[in-house]
């Protein structure tokens, strides 16, 4: 009778593994992984190669759209209804794991292999969560064109040469505007509080209202006040095209503009452009981005789900996704790949990535970041001082607060 429950005990505890260690190719374990914008359009490219390798494991994408994504996440972690793998924002990263939602990133996976800074946004209390899947970071465009014209032989290295070019640039250089900046970019505008010395929270508390904040603001608005940059953009501005068509000679953003200029631009602006990493006042640092993956806690196949992540953590797959998508690769290794290593333009990107920075990793930043947009556009439109728009800032996050 005892064999008998015994036998019985190990037939359920089969049937409920959580790993699928009795899966084979003709009865694979399933695994179901959400995706978001462009990289879950094309997520079946990576589950397909992973199939490949992995026969005994079958991969389930789900392609989910940026704007529902939050609330989709939500609803499914309330209903234990979550995917057993998701690209998650590093926004977000925070306010699930404090619901408990992810689990904990197994220990053979080492974070040396990753930028730190991005390694960083998978940590929550001093514990990770994920990996990072791909990263991104913001340089200056420039055209050098115009640069050459208006006398300017290298790109800006500090704040004072970057406004004075911006002048050069529309005074000499034919430009409309020196450069072009956002009146309300959280992701623009933070930077410069880092390049003044600056954070954004230490321990508990935010710092928003201190002189480094409120110098990056006096900085931002300098280009307002000079009238080298657009006082406002309409609904719909393509930086990209106000930039090939030499409306605007400089413009901060991401790789994804490399792209898009040389796509509006074509052979008439080939050779005409160029990147720098972002001039420097203390430091140089930069915004990241990105997204991670993760593995959720109630997932019944945590061992096949990590074997997906560590799978797409891997160095030539990394290589593989950025020409699928063109992603900027998280695993250091990956860059050593000769179609990254020769490229002029992504070694701009590979120097920013080690100068670079994310939001904290907060609950509530989303709510925060709203405050500072609000905030540093009445300074652009010259609504708010500098000091009051850092006070404000300070005062309405300290309300809203770090969550629990």
């Amino acid at each position: 009778m005892l064999v008998l429950s015994l036998m019985l005990v190990a037939t359920l505890l089969a049937a409920c593994g959580g790993d699928g260690g009795n899966a084979t190719s003709s009865n694979p374990t399933t695994i179901t992984v959400w995706g978001m914008g462009t990289e879950g359009d094309n997520l079946k490219v990576l589950a397909s190669d992973f199939m490949k390798k992995n026969p005994d494991i079958h991969v389930q994408v789900q392609a989910i759209p940026w704007s529902n994504a939050h609330q989709k996440f939500l609803t499914s972690i309330a209903g234990n209804q979550t995917p057993d793998v998701a690209q998650m924002g590093t926004t977000w990263m925070s306010e699930f794991a404090r619901a408990d939602a992810f689990d904990p990133t197994p220990g053979n996976i080492a974070s040396s292999q990753f930028f730190k800074s991005a390694w960083d946004t998978t940590v929550v209390n001093g514990t990770s969560y994920g990996v990072p899947w791909y990263v991104e970071t913001r340089v200056l465009f420039y055209r050098t064109d115009m640069a050459q014209k208006a006398g300017i032989t290298a790109p800006p290295q500090t704040w004072d040469e970057l406004l004075a070019d911006a002048k050069a640039m529309q005074q000499k250089g034919g430009a409309k505007y020196g450069i072009a900046l956002s009146s309300n970019d959280w992701e623009e505008f933070i930077p410069f509080v880092w390049q003044s010395g600056g954070q954004l929270v230490q321990g508990d508390k935010f710092t928003l209202n201190t002189p480094h904040v409120v110098d990056a603001l006096d900085y931002y608005r300098s280009f307002y006040q000079a009238g080298v940059t657009p006082q406002t953009q309409p609904q719909g501005f393509d930086v990209a095209q106000s930039f090939v068509q030499g409306q605007s000679a400089m413009f901060i953003s991401g790789p994804w503009e490399v792209g898009l200029v040389q796509q509006d631009g074509g052979t008439s602006i080939a050779g005409k452009w160029a990147v720098a990493p972002l001039p420097k006042k203390l430091t140089s640092t930069s915004f990241l981005g990105g997204a991670n993956m993760v593995v959720f806690k109630n997932s019944q196949h945590r061992e096949a789900a990590w074997k997906f992540v560590q799978y797409a953590s891997q160095p030539d797959v990394q290589v593989k996704w950025y020409n699928t998508v063109k992603d900027l690769p998280a695993v250091q290794a990956a860059w050593n790949d000769k179609a990254l290593a020769e490229d002029k333009n992504l070694a701009v990107f590979h120097k920013q990535l080690d100068d670079a920075k994310g939001p904290p990793v907060i609950t509530t930043w989303e709510q925060v970041a709203t405050v500072i947009d609000n905030d540093m556009e009445q300074v652009m439109f010259g609504k708010m001082t500098s000091q009051q728009a850092a006070n404000d800032m300070q005062q309405k996050a300290t309300a809203i607060g770090m969550g629990s």
